[in-house]
């Protein structure tokens, strides 16, 4: 059964924009250790941050919850993928315990264009 639909858009404007004002800074504030690991080998930083904040945003809707509450962290968040390319999420001990409670399954997509990045989230029971 369908607990939760989420869904965002971002104009990778917004992350070069940021990136220029803040540096590493901003990426330090929204990427797990995993993933600023990638971020600093990525050729184009604001796509691989717009990515995967719009996952953890598509994320937190679906949930129901939003950002920065109960425990949804974009910190705690990882997106990460299969060999073939899929992508799906890994979360903190502290999230983990959360989702695993009150979810079974949890399937992301995103894709992006030269100037935006899309994610869409379903969440199961």
């Amino acid at each position: 059964m369908v607990k939760g639909i989420g869904i965002d858009l971002i104009d990778k404007s917004r992350f070069d924009n940021l990136i220029e004002k803040y540096g590493n800074k901003i990426a330090i504030k929204i990427l797990s250790t995993y993933e600023y690991q990638e971020y600093e080998k990525s050729k184009y930083k604001s796509s691989y941050l717009s990515k995967k904040f719009a996952a953890k945003e598509a994320l937190s809707k679906a949930l129901g919850y939003g950002l920065y509450r109960n425990g949804v962290y974009p910190k705690s968040i990882s997106v990460k993928h299969t060999q073939l390319g899929k992508p799906f999420f890994e979360f903190s001990d502290s999230l983990l315990n959360l989702i695993d409670k009150n979810f079974t399954n949890i399937e992301l997509s995103i894709s992006d264009t030269c100037s935006q990045s899309i994610a869409f989230v379903v969440i199961e029971s």
